[in-house]
């Protein structure tokens, strides 16, 4: 939320920063960064800071998820009230409301992919407009799409090349009347897209500071439990340490492709109400091969006999690009397919209520709004009774030297904190986005690349950026200050054109922290509003490090002395060590 604002203000590139990863930067359009979000509400980050604007974009999703089902549905039905429950079933799907505790704003905004769908739907089946029209549109929607999120436009393609095929295979009869139009508007619409995007998916592929490869480690294990569609789980249980960590502190929702029994009855319903009509069998059929594709590579907390069968992201994950995708992010499409089948459901009961004799337009319309609301109930009842809202969340805590001591230095400083920006870390960056970006960092929470292109993560064993994480993460080896250690620390200072190292805020033991920095940089820090300070000078030529002492030595000492009243008491003991190498 934070860049662009910042970017568009400065006359700056949107899809690169460079007040992180200092001197190298970070290809936004390498990660999740959802520009065009930060773009739309850029005034109100500048009036009230990125925090608000990032509150109001997770307070909108649902219901602008929502909204664009709501439009998109409406053109398929003539019983328009039947899009209603069709859309809070997809934007109030617990795909989309679970995703807010994280924050995950570019992947959850998705009013696009129902507009894809009926778009798709005009350009192959309805044909009722002009190929230019129709393919315009399209262009216009995948543009939009891929400013929000790559992932999902990638996901919206291959499902549509899926859905594409089987209407195809399917319809085969009428293949060659429709072939025309549909190749004429479906040519403007990715002739277009790509004149549009070319720009920005040349700098997410191959611009500065980009990363190719697998994305997510666990990318390969991220499917989706099979029983999470009709089982809840334990949706009362408290949020783990993980989601609190990212600010969340109540109790959890359901798993993120939850549909219910409810929902699943009522398809089912609408699947036998509308058989005559063939799209209904289309979406039945796209809800399946959606479920296929979210299991991921492996069936997990299931019977092991479905382990036996082919799971098609076993194979497709393998492919450029695919392999970025998480599998599980394919759980919001499930409701989509469901909502569509569902209103297309209620428009058929409609339509029978209008033949039944004897009634009059408004007993029909009575009863046509009966079911509906009835219909809506047993969909959304079971869902919506998971959700535990609302939603508990923590204040953002800024230190007070950020708050206070950093906006009166140089702009542009860079600046090496503990907590170390990194991933699983993103505290300094946040700092960073409410201070304006008044400070850069060294290091970021981002999807940087790596000597082979690939994503540094932690980086190496024995590297600058593993030994600061290892000084902010729990689960790792705290670093024991040895010489290699401390040199790798310094050369980084330098070659990171670091000006001050700042431990501040929450980390794994920041006394520690100060104790390795103390020996590494070989002088003190200086107390301000209780953050531990090193001013690096403009020389960049360091003291030497302290090489021969004992940091858990130091640190028992520290303690004993309550660290609290003296910060320096683990720095003092450190210095007293002569050997300096």
């Amino acid at each position: 939320m934070a860049w662009p604002a910042w970017a568009l203000a400065h006359f700056s590139n949107l899809f690169f920063s460079n007040a992180v990863n200092v001197p190298f930067g970070a290809n936004l359009m390498s990660n999740t960064s959802g520009t065009l979000v930060g773009v739309v509400l850029s005034p109100i980050t500048w009036l009230w800071g990125p925090v608000v604007s990032t509150n109001v974009a997770l307070t909108l999703i649902p219901g602008l998820s929502a909204w664009g089902c709501w439009v998109a549905v409406r053109r398929m039905i003539s019983w328009k009230p039947g899009a209603i429950p069709a859309a809070l079933v997809y934007g109030y799907s617990s795909a989309i409301v679970t995703s807010l505790v994280f924050a995950h704003v570019s992947v959850t905004v998705l009013p696009i992919p129902p507009l894809l769908l009926v778009t798709l739907h005009a350009i192959c089946v309805g044909q009722a407009r002009t190929p230019l029209r129709d393919g315009v549109v399209l262009a216009a929607l995948v543009a939009v799409q891929f400013l929000l999120s790559p992932e999902v436009l990638v996901m919206c393609a291959l499902l549509g090349v899926i859905g594409l095929a089987a209407a195809a295979a399917v319809g085969w009869r009428v293949v060659h009347d429709r072939l025309p139009y549909a190749a004429r508007a479906l040519g403007i619409g990715v002739g277009a897209a790509a004149v549009l995007l070319a720009y920005p998916v040349w700098f997410g592929l191959a611009g500065p500071q980009s990363v190719s490869g697998v994305l997510f480690v666990i990318a390969p294990l991220s499917g989706v439990v099979a029983s999470g569609y009709l089982s809840p789980g334990p949706y009362r249980a408290f949020a783990n340490a993980y989601v609190r960590f990212g600010g969340y502190v109540g109790r959890i929702g359901p798993p993120p492709n939850f549909v219910g029994w409810g929902l699943g009855v009522s398809s089912l319903a609408s699947l036998v109400l509308a058989r005559l009509r063939p799209l209904v069998w289309l979406l039945a059929f796209m809800t399946f091969v959606t479920v296929w594709l979210s299991l991921g590579s492996y069936v997990f907390f299931g019977p092991r006999w479905l382990n036996h069968y082919w799971l098609p992201w076993r194979t497709l994950s393998k492919f450029p690009v695919l392999k970025e995708i998480l599998p599980d992010q394919f759980a919001p499409y499930v409701p989509l397919f469901l909502a569509f089948l569902l209103a297309i459901g209620l428009d058929a009961a409609h339509r029978r209520f209008r033949y039944v004799r004897g009634w009059r337009p408004s007993q029909v319309r009575q009863a046509s709004v009966a079911l509906t609301v009835g219909v809506t109930i047993v969909a959304l009842a079971p869902v919506f009774v998971t959700f535990d809202m609302p939603f508990t969340v923590q204040p953002t805590a800024i230190p007070v030297y950020v708050l206070r001591d950093v906006p009166r230095l140089a702009d542009n400083r860079v600046l090496l904190t503990v907590p170390f920006a990194v991933s699983g870390s993103d505290a300094p960056m946040l700092w960073q986005a409410v201070d304006g970006m008044h400070f850069r960092l060294a290091g970021g929470a981002l999807k940087t690349p790596d000597a082979h292109g690939g994503p540094i993560a932690q980086g190496p064993p024995g590297s600058a950026r593993r030994i600061l994480s290892d000084l902010t993460l729990f689960g790792n080896t705290e670093p024991r200050g040895t010489p290699k250690q401390y040199a790798a620390v310094r050369q980084a200072v330098r070659r990171w054109h670091v000006d001050e190292v700042v431990i501040d805020g929450e980390s794994r033991d920041p006394v520690y922290a100060a104790g390795f920095l103390t020996a590494a940089l070989g002088v003190a820090p200086t107390i301000i509003d209780s953050a531990w300070v090193w001013k690096v000078p403009p020389t960049r030529r360091l003291s030497p490090a302290v090489t021969n002492t004992s940091l858990v030595l130091c640190r028992a000492g520290a303690a004993g002395t309550s660290a609290d009243h003296d910060p320096l008491a683990i720095a003092r003991c450190i210095l007293q060590n002569p050997d300096r190498g």
